[in-house]
């Protein structure tokens, strides 16, 4: 079995509570409250921005040239979407210089500080929040309503194109060596927790 088959049954118990947030499913309805978008929108920002440096240093980590194409031609879509969250935070009136909520600082801080760890944790951290994201909205986007302000990131992140990526860069975790694997166990189920108590954090209380 490919390891990111067994990250992926290791986490069957909460993978779902991703697929099916109240926060991608109102999203993809259209019943997300304005004020919940709007705080995802200065917290995921705030995410992408620290994205962006931890993908700078995943990049040094690579053990191979192609792990290295692989990640840096990503960089351009990833700045695509900070135009993405600007341009909406720009028509929305937003602060994006607003401190974003701690669960979105502790989970930007863990990537950066899995870099030090090593390529094996930061790749599968890499894979994890990537496939998170393009789980969870490719479920609700046979639902999502094209018309909406939240479907340019539905479609971002339910693309074939992104998916192809992530599979991709699963190809790259499923290169780690069996002695290596322990440590991509848990940074992938740290960041499946992270994941949701990001987007729990932005709903209303």
């Amino acid at each position: 079995m490919r390891l990111t088959d067994e990250l992926r049954r290791a986490n069957e118990d909460l993978w779902p509570s991703l697929t099916a947030h109240p926060f991608v499913t109102a999203a993809a309805d259209g019943t997300l409250p304005a004020e919940a978008f709007d705080r995802w929108i200065v917290s995921d920002h705030a995410f992408v921005v620290a994205f962006r440096r931890f993908l700078g240093g995943l990049i040094a980590l690579a053990p191979h040239e192609a792990a290295r194409d692989l990640l840096a031609g990503s960089l351009s879509p990833l700045q695509d979407e900070l135009h993405l969250f600007r341009r909406q935070a720009e028509l929305r009136d937003l602060d994006l210089e607003t401190e974003p909520a701690l669960v979105g600082l502790g989970y930007a801080a863990y990537l950066l500080a899995s870099l030090a760890d090593g390529w094996p944790t930061a790749i599968t951290i890499l894979y994890g929040a990537e496939k998170a994201y393009s789980d969870a909205w490719t479920a609700v986007r046979a639902t999502a309503a094209h018309d909406s302000p939240y479907w340019p990131f539905i479609d971002n992140w339910s693309s074939t194109d992104f998916a192809a990526w992530v599979d991709r860069v699963g190809a790259l975790v499923d290169e780690l060596p069996p002695a290596e694997q322990m440590a991509s166990h848990v940074a992938f189920r740290r960041v499946v927790r992270f994941e949701r108590a990001f987007w729990d954090g932005v709903l209303p209380a």
